[in-house]
């Protein structure tokens, strides 16, 4: 009976192992996988997360030369500190300094003719020329003084033109452009200063100068003048007097020439000083005195 039973659970069992191993045998084998590959980039270039510090330092340095790039201003072009003027304002500055310019030389060339006709004056005085000698300097002498008074006259018309110039820019608001700042924006020197500085303390030493010796020269002009218009004495030893009109003239215009004398000296002796200073000044700071020779 036992064995029976076991036959007939083969019989049930082989036809389905028999189905199972023919389906496995149907199936299609497993794909083989490829084995990885190495490229160029793979090789040369290396991962984004891997940069190193060099390359990132590197990569940074276009961006903060391009930043550099545009905090320097370009030729015209204002800088931070700088407040944009109109057109009307911008041709005012050009006006006046031009303006003052040739006011500044009309008034030295004539100061300058004024010497020169001193000069001539005291060689045509002296003795011992020969006639031909005598002639030409005279002859000199009435040219420059023709030339002297052209001189003045455009200089006092410069001077008028400057000043209607200047009252204009006070009744539209405008202002003077300023100059050069002591220090630069990364905070050093700035050698351009004090340059301009040196040579308005220069201008302004060299015609305090030029004023005194020419003040000088008509004081004692004007001193001679008015001894010789006092005349002489009388028996009982009192001055005869001369043209009494005349005389209190030349004492205004010497009390005059005499002010003038004593300005042009202060002003001398304070833009002597004012260069002493700015050389100091510009020690302390760093500048080299090479600049101011």
């Amino acid at each position: 009976m036992r064995s029976l039973l076991h036959q007939f659970t083969y019989a049930l069992t082989l036809p389905l192992l028999l189905s199972l191993a023919a389906a496995a045998a149907q199936q299609p084998p497993p794909a083989r996988q490829k084995a990885p590959r190495l490229t160029t980039d793979d090789v040369v270039r290396p991962p984004a997360e891997q940069q190193s510090p060099q390359s990132k330092e590197a990569a940074a340095k276009p961006e903060a030369a391009a930043k550099a790039d545009a905090a320097v201003p370009k030729p015209g072009q204002l800088t931070s500190t700088e407040v944009k003027v109109s057109d009307e304002e911008f041709s005012w500055r050009d006006r006046v300094v031009k303006a003052t310019n040739r006011a500044k030389e009309l008034e030295r060339s004539a100061e300058e003719a004024e010497l020169r006709i001193t000069a001539l004056r005291n060689e045509l005085g002296r003795s011992g020329q020969s006639a031909r000698n005598r002639n030409d300097t005279a002859a000199e002498l009435g040219l420059a003084g023709q030339r002297l008074s052209e001189l003045r006259a455009q200089a006092r018309t410069a001077a008028d033109d400057a000043a209607q110039l200047v009252e204009y820019g006070k009744q539209k608001g405008f202002t003077e452009a300023e100059g050069p700042k002591p220090t630069a924006e990364e905070g050093k020197p700035n050698e351009e200063y004090y340059r301009t500085q040196f040579a308005k303390l220069t201008e302004a030493l060299e015609g305090a100068q030029r004023k005194v010796e020419l003040y000088n020269n008509r004081v004692r002009d004007l001193n001679q003048q008015i001894a010789s218009n006092s005349g002489g004495k009388d028996q009982n030893g009192r001055g005869t007097g001369g043209d009494s009109f005349f005389s209190f003239q030349l004492q205004k215009d010497r009390d005059e020439a005499q002010q003038k004398l004593d300005e042009a000296r202060a002003a001398q002796t304070k833009a002597q000083d004012d260069l002493y200073a700015l050389r100091e000044e510009a020690r302390r700071a760093g500048v080299p005195p090479g600049l101011f020779r």
